[in-house]
Order: structure tokens, then sequence, then C-alpha cells
């Protein structure tokens, strides 16, 4: 029915303003790249490199990760990880400049993340600015008091 029609070609429409551009494609290495267990989203951003300051992403959201990708992989070197763990490995093996923390993540969750950067002497400094859908005054002085550098709330705007 031509109303079938339409309203199913509107949910089409929408569904492709969620699939990265052509361009966006061809430097993410394609629309939906893999991850083993236990690996990072390094496909994301190929050119992580030394020359840029290096930012890292933990969210366990793959959509939030690679739109903070696009975002920021013109001007930074942007590693992601689905959860703090892989987070915490991320930072060990190679420190970044700025960690970008969703709050609510499996296995180790944001504010025990921040524990544990804060409490490594190696770590401590690293700026840390948490992400959650929790908005309020009060979620913004839990994250100040735990450590965090900022809190910013989801959905954000990309300015």
């Amino acid at each position: 029915t031509p109303l079938a029609t339409t309203w199913t070609s509107s949910f089409v429409e929408e569904a492709l303003r969620w699939l990265p551009e052509a361009s966006e494609v061809d430097q993410l290495g394609g629309p939906f790249p893999t991850q083993l267990e236990g690996e990072s989203d390094l496909a994301l951003s190929p050119d992580l490199d030394t020359e840029r300051p290096r930012v890292l992403v933990a969210d366990d959201n793959a959509d939030m990760r690679q739109y903070i990708v696009r975002l920021l992989s013109g001007q930074f070197s942007v590693e992601t990880v689905p959860d703090g763990e892989m987070a915490l490995k991320a930072v060990r093996r190679h420190r970044p400049d700025l960690i970008l923390s969703d709050v609510m993540m499996p296995r180790l969750d944001g504010f025990e993340l921040l524990r544990e950067l804060r409490n490594d002497p190696e770590t401590a400094t690293i700026p840390i600015i948490l992400l959650s859908a929790r908005a309020g005054e009060e979620s913004r002085v839990e994250g100040a008091e735990a450590g965090a550098d900022d809190y910013l709330i989801k959905p954000f705007s990309a300015r």
C-alpha cells in the first residue's frame, strides 16, 4: 500500500543517516568495523600516531564510540575501547593525553576506572571527562568529587 511504502521509506532514510558518509567509510575501513574480544577499536582511527595529542574513548556503545571518533579524529589520534577494563589496559600500554569515559559500562564502570587511574601515580594526572546520560547538578558534583576533570551529559553537542 502507498502508506506502508511511505512509512517504510522514512525508516530507511533515517537508518541511512546513521551510516557514515562514503569518505568516512573509506577512512574507517568499512561501515561496520569488526572487533575481536579484547581488542580496541584501533581500526576506527587508523592514523593513530604520536604526532597528535592522543585521546582514549571508553564507551560500551559502538555508535557513540564511532561518533566521537568522527568528531575528534581530524585533530587528535583517537583510540576507543568498549569498557573500563580495556581502558586500563590501553592506558598502561600507551598513555593518552585525555580520557573520555562513559559512566555506565560493563566490567569496570567510569567511576571505578577513574578511581583506578587517580590512585596510580603514573596515571593520576591524566585529564578525564566522564560522559553520562544522567543529568543534573548532583551528577556533576558526584563526578567532580570522584576526581573527574569534567562531566558531559549525553547527548551532547558536537561543538
